[in-house]
């Protein structure tokens, strides 16, 4: 008679946990692929913009801002360290998961020093404040993104910031979209976008799932923005890549058609 014995290793035990372990924000409203990537890591784009905003503090300092796809937060928190007043967004589940966390981890008491210049609920950060909300670009942009009992609209920023957050391609509609709307009401505004390119002539998959920077220039010049190159550079994860900074405004006859209505 022969005996057949099964053992059962560690590896085999890890191998099971892994094949069974959800992600407990999966079923989270407009929680996405994409979405994942602002739990896991500070991004070269943001690392790149968060430089050039140390340089150029004035574009932001004393300014309302909004950061879109915020992730771990590290523009907006680099910004309001400078002296900005930044709602920093993104899906709910990153919202309230991580930079929530984040600001409160960099903040430094409640910040109604600055009264009406910082956003509801912000916390002081450096020489300016920092606050969390949820913003899904697939949704419409709220009226009361701070709840009904506060007036204060993304509309009021007067700047936006964004970093490496629009790679795919399926994002770019949304995107636009909902920087033309920010864009187009309250006061005038710009976009402060940090892009990188992980497109590739070399692999036609990747062509089909990430969005190329004349891609996104396009759909901004489409809907009646301009595009304005204010820093190229060379991105050191991904060889012969640039990181490009751009400045995103409305038409200037865009802007006078608004004005007249």
């Amino acid at each position: 008679t022969t005996t057949t014995t099964t053992t059962r290793t560690a590896a085999d035990e890890e191998e099971e946990e892994e094949e069974f372990t959800m992600d407990p924000y999966f079923f989270d409203p407009g929680y996405t692929i994409a979405a994942t990537t602002g739990f896991c890591r500070v991004w070269e784009g943001a690392e790149t913009l968060s430089k050039f905003l140390m340089a150029d503090a004035g574009r932001v300092r004393g300014k309302k801002c909004i950061e879109l796809g915020a992730g771990v937060g590290e523009c907006g928190l680099v910004a309001a360290a400078i002296g900005a007043h930044v709602v920093l967004t993104d899906v709910h589940a990153v919202a309230e998961n991580v930079i929530r966390r984040n600001v409160g981890t960099n903040g430094c008491g409640d910040a109604a020093r600055f009264g009406a210049d910082a956003w509801p609920r912000s916390a002081r950060v450096g020489r300016g404040s920092a606050t969390h909300a949820t913003l899904d670009w697939f949704d419409p942009i709220p009226e009361t993104p701070f709840g009904d009992e506060h007036n204060e609209k993304f509309f009021d920023a007067e700047v936006i910031l964004a970093a490496e957050c629009v790679w795919l391609r399926d994002l770019v509609p949304a995107f636009v979209e909902t920087n033309r709307a920010l864009l187009s009401r309250g006061v005038e505004k710009e976009l402060i976008l940090s892009f990188r390119d992980r497109s590739s002539t070399d692999d036609a998959a990747s062509g089909k799932a990430f969005a190329g920077y004349r891609e996104v220039v396009r759909a901004f010049e489409d809907a009646g923005h301009v595009c304005e190159v204010l820093q190229r550079t060379a991105s050191i994860e991904d060889a012969g890549k640039e990181i490009i900074i751009y400045r995103v405004t409305r038409r200037r006859d865009n802007v006078e058609e608004s004005n007249r209505r």
